[in-house]
């Protein structure tokens, strides 16, 4: 066999070198994305957002939380766009270093998969408090002529109120619902595997039920080793209970 040169345990080293400095990368644009999700989040919490101020009917007011939300909105796809980059340089670094000891390591692959799943998670999460944020900030723009102090001004406020806690109700329903879903694709998972798994062992024991019948020597040879198991469990058991009658034998007197 031929051993590997000294260029290419170079290569090895800068390819190991660049995936640690890719992984680090990806973990601080995580937190990035994290930091920024929750600054997003804020907006619509507590039920009334940071988007819902005194001043909310003056469209100066309105212009400006609009800006807030789209300046916000596009720092955070920044982020997540330049994730999605260093998510695929590593991609493609294992995949171009697949006869290397280090991307051969199962730690490595989970690696790259786990953090794929960060970033479709945080893709997933984006979408959402992008689309409540867009809807509160279309009711607010229709309300933006009612007077708070005014009678339909103060209804159409406990209307929109009343609204947020639906949409609020709405979403943990949604999300119950994709968590019980996931649990149930697991169920259906696992009973499908035990099925599979006993229709094995099913097929085992016919072809050794099959084989023992055909090979009459192979059958003799199981009902000993049956048997024996049998003595074996017997003597066992007899040692057992005589060494715990004679310590009890031995406590009482």
């Amino acid at each position: 066999t031929n051993s590997p040169t000294p260029q290419q345990f170079a290569a090895a080293a800068t390819m190991a070198q660049r995936w640690e400095e890719l992984r680090k990368r990806a973990r601080t644009l995580e937190n990035d994305v994290d930091v920024k999700l929750a600054q997003l989040n804020k907006m619509t919490g507590n039920g009334r957002s940071v988007l819902s101020s005194p001043s909310s009917t003056s469209s100066s007011s309105s212009t400006d939380r609009q800006q807030l939300f789209t300046g916000m909105c596009d720092g955070l796809e920044r982020v997540i766009g330049q994730l999605q980059e260093c998510n695929d340089e590593m991609c493609s670094l294992v995949e171009g270093s697949s006869g290397a000891g280090w991307a051969a390591n199962p730690a490595v692959t989970h690696t790259v998969r786990r953090h794929r799943d960060i970033l479709r998670d945080y893709g997933s999460e984006y979408k959402r408090a992008r689309e409540n944020i867009q809807a509160q900030l279309q009711r607010e723009f229709l309300l933006a002529g009612a007077s708070p102090s005014s009678p339909d001004g103060s209804c159409l406020n406990n209307r929109v109120r009343a609204s947020d806690m639906y949409y609020r109700e709405q979403d943990h329903i949604s999300s119950c619902d994709r968590l019980i879903d996931d649990q149930i694709a697991i169920a259906v998972s696992t009973k499908e595997n035990l099925s599979k798994q006993g229709m094995n062992l099913k097929g085992i024991s016919r072809r050794m039920h099959d084989l023992a019948q055909k090979y009459p020597a192979i059958g003799s040879i199981m009902s000993k080793i049956q048997n024996k198991k049998r003595k074996d469990a017997i003597i066992m058991a007899a040692v057992v209970s005589t060494c715990l009658i004679f310590t009890l034998f031995y406590l009482m007197h």
